[in-house]
């Protein structure tokens, strides 16, 4: 009888070979994903993506399949071009589609970084004959292609999870890092834009027959200031789908409506009694925020906080944190449990929360030092506490004359408040900080 053949031996190459189209797999599903959202930035986006997206997958066959010297060193062009696309855009901008204001850095496109990343380091391995064709166990070879496969199918699919995405997606600011808040196209695929009226002057037919204006540009003061601070300052539209923009107004009755304005007269009243930052001061109100584009500096009176009554917010918005920084808006901020409270008459007053990746930082003096996407050990580092606020609830209501928010009365943002964090509304926007609390900036006095 014949001696067993044990399983064939196969090769370092081998393994080099599967595991860049592996990586090549994962970067080109996840430049698939992020396509449908940066066509809706500009069309040269959308194509760039797609083009990247073919380009690797094309790449993965050719490499598992098919594999020569020059597939090899085309694999290793592509994939640098690509990081040096992506390294320029985050430190010097890309102005081709947009205003060329360099992207934040986001969890999305490091991942991908890293996967191609990793397939210039095994491309270059591969291509190294004394080393690639050393011998190598099958049981070990196959095992390890296998556990590689499977790490990056599961890290493309964990990195769209909601825990993973929800501080961008919740705030307009995708995990790629770029500002999509002016586009309204989720990852999800809902669609939050609005369909401007022709010739109407930037009025947006929202699509249930209400007609609002503030479409999304990406010109208002609030969007040049970067995206949002903070995940949960947006708020979510009436579908539940986090939101930056002009919200969708659902129609009220006549008695509703009249109910409303004098809620709303009540409130407006309140706002006047307090115009200047040294007035909130006086009336027992101290400083929780300082000033954050799109939503003012914030300044806060918790005794006022147990619950909702709009002759009394329990928090003022301003222009600034100087002493005669005006006001522009007020803030409803109320603990309730089982879900928001009951506030203004009718269904368009939609409630937030900051509580995201354990909520905002707060620092020893009471004032928000980082926001939700700050981790617990840089909070910690900078002298702060995450602060998980489950039933805090908070409701924006800009009804100060001169800031009637464009977004809606209830809107989480306002487009005209522009400037820069730690300054003024009325500064010009910082591209380096992006609209992002930094822990630098709440020095600012």
């Amino acid at each position: 009888m014949g001696q067993a053949m044990g399983p064939r031996p196969t090769s370092i190459g081998t393994v080099l070979r599967w595991t860049i189209a592996a990586l090549m797999l994962g970067a080109g599903a996840i430049h698939f994903a992020m396509m449908g959202e940066h066509a809706g930035v500009s069309w040269t986006h959308g194509l760039f993506f797609a083009t990247t997206a073919w380009l690797q997958l094309a790449l993965a066959a050719m490499i598992g399949f098919r594999p020569s010297r020059r597939v090899i060193a085309a694999g290793i062009v592509l994939n640098l071009g690509i990081l040096a696309v992506w390294v320029i855009s985050r430190t010097v901008g890309i102005a081709i589609g947009s205003d060329g204001t360099p992207d934040a850095w986001g969890k999305v496109d490091g991942l991908c970084a890293a996967f191609e990343g990793l397939a210039v380091f095994a491309s270059f391995a591969l291509l190294n004959k004394s080393f690639s064709r050393r011998p190598l166990s099958a049981g070990v070879g196959f095992a390890g292609v296998g556990v590689i496969l499977v790490a990056v199918a599961v890290l493309t699919s964990l990195i769209f999870s909601p825990a993973a995405t929800n501080a961008g997606a919740a705030s307009g600011v995708s995990a790629d890092g770029h500002n999509h808040g002016a586009v309204g196209v989720s990852a999800d695929g809902h669609n939050h834009t609005h369909a401007v009226i022709p010739g109407s002057g930037g009025l947006v037919d929202t699509g249930n027959g209400i007609i609002v204006t503030g479409a999304l540009t990406g010109d208002s003061p609030c969007e040049r200031s970067g995206p949002p601070a903070s995940a949960g300052q947006v708020g979510k539209d009436a579908e539940g789908h986090n939101h930056r923009g002009p919200f969708k107004q659902t129609p009220i009755t006549r008695e509703e409506a009249a109910q409303l304005e004098a809620e709303q007269t009540i409130a407006r009243g309140v706002a006047l009694k307090y115009p200047t930052v040294a007035d909130a001061l006086r009336a027992g109100y101290a400083k929780s925020t300082v000033y954050v584009p799109c939503i003012g500096a914030h300044y806060t009176n918790a005794g006022l906080a147990g619950a909702f009554n709009p002759a009394a917010p329990s928090e003022l918005l301003y222009d600034g944190s100087t002493p005669d920084a005006k006001i522009v808006g007020l803030s409803y901020l109320v603990f309730h449990l089982n879900g928001p409270p009951d506030g203004f008459t009718g269904p368009n007053d939609r409630w937030h929360q900051h509580n995201l990746n354990g909520g905002l930082c707060i620092g020893r003096d009471g004032v928000v030092i980082g926001a939700e996407s700050m981790s617990q050990a840089k909070c910690e580092s900078i002298g702060g506490r995450k602060a998980s606020l489950d039933n805090i609830w908070m409701l924006h209501d800009w009804i100060v004359p001169g800031f009637e928010c464009t977004w809606g009365v209830f809107a989480g943002e306002c487009p005209e408040l522009g400037g820069r964090v730690g300054g003024t509304a009325w500064d010009p926007p910082n591209p380096q900080t992006g609209g992002k609390v930094q822990a630098e900036a709440q020095a600012s006095k």
